[in-house]
């Protein structure tokens, strides 16, 4: 009986096998995904408080004209990190596609080759 259910199971490793490879591969994507998109966040999270303490220093006119020229700077950065960001993006995207179909060539001559 175990004998049967053993060899049962023999004709679907193939598939077992690239199913685990492409889960692995799914997993690894979205942590980098994650990370990608969490270090932006702190990012724009960290520059927002900056600027939430700095505002809060604004106690005259004087300091309010240098708080508003000062935005300027910052919008410029923040524009640039919305650049970055996007290019982090496309690269990431570029990146999964090509070991996607790195991937599924793999898997595909490991199904039609048996080897």
């Amino acid at each position: 009986m175990n004998e049967m259910s053993t060899t049962a199971f023999e004709p679907i490793k193939p598939f077992l096998a690239a199913l685990a490879r492409t889960n692995q591969f799914m997993v690894g994507q979205c942590e980098k995904w994650v990370a990608l998109h969490m270090n932006s966040l702190k990012s724009y999270i960290d520059l927002g408080v900056a600027q939430v303490k700095v505002a809060a220093k604004v106690v005259d006119p004087h300091n309010l004209h240098e708080f508003s020229d000062s935005q300027f700077a910052v919008a410029s950065f923040v524009g640039h990190r919305i650049l970055d960001d996007g290019r982090a993006a496309v690269e990431w995207g570029a990146d999964c596609y090509a070991q996607a179909n790195r991937l599924a060539r793999q898997n595909a001559l490991g199904f039609l080759f048996k080897y």
